[in-house]
């Protein structure tokens, strides 16, 4: 008989362990907003935008190179139960820098100076220089749009040769060189000779596929020659 109640009560014991169980079941402590967002730039990289809680659930919202993306970590055990891509990042567009120049010089007249191109905010800053000043020109590399104009006066050194006074200046030669063909210098150069000396401009057009040396006098300033290459 005694036997008997003490397999009742065994049995008592574990059925209501069991249901204890089933009611009340033990739980993995919960892990932090932080240790979500330090598990997902673990896995992928990146930096982190945002992360909400929702359900059983941390929303991590992070950005990479390639695009912005949506992690979901289990809140209980911390694993990432999936990734999915929101948006993919554009490639920035991008001049050439023969089409920023030429987008200068549709703006101001003269002569490249300088073309530098800033990665970081996507534009061009092209230097043109003429006779009596220089215009720098700030260019979306994106979309071509000139995004601000300024403009210096050249500063004139005053000659210690007085008779160089009468010499016009190479940009001067270039300007009335690409009377006779536009395009870009690929070479000039200055001659001395007794009665004031000439410029040798060498220019190229690639659109019309043509190149000639002109010849410019450096006082009159006229075309003295033009020697075409064919």
């Amino acid at each position: 008989m005694r036997k008997w109640i003490l397999m009742t009560l065994a049995t008592i014991l574990l059925g209501g362990s069991v249901i204890a169980f089933l009611l009340f079941p033990r739980t993995s402590p919960e892990i932090s907003e932080e240790q979500a967002e330090e598990t997902v730039i673990s896995l992928y990289g990146g930096s982190i935008e945002q992360t909400t809680a929702s359900g059983e659930d941390y929303q991590v919202e992070f950005q990479r190179t390639d695009g912005r993306y949506l992690a979901l970590v289990n809140r209980q055990n911390g694993q990432v139960e999936s990734m999915n891509l929101l948006k993919k990042t554009e490639k920035a567009k991008k001049l050439t820098e023969q089409q920023a120049e030429k987008i200068a010089l549709e703006k101001v007249e003269g002569i490249i100076g300088s073309n530098t191109y800033n990665k970081d905010r996507n534009e061009y800053t092209v230097k043109v220089e003429e006779e009596t000043q220089v215009s720098t020109l700030v260019l979306s590399a994106a979309t071509g749009e000139v995004l601000t104009i300024s403009e210096e006066p050249v500063q004139v050194v005053p000659s210690e040769e007085p008779d160089l006074e009468r010499i016009i200046t190479r940009n001067e030669a270039i300007r009335l060189a690409k009377k006779t063909l536009s395009g870009e210098v690929q070479d000039d150069e200055f001659v001395e000779t007794e009665d004031g000396g000439y410029y040798l401009i060498e220019i190229e057009n690639d659109k019309t596929d043509q190149e000639a040396t002109i010849q410019i006098h450096a006082v009159r300033g006229d075309t003295m020659t033009v020697e075409w290459d064919n």
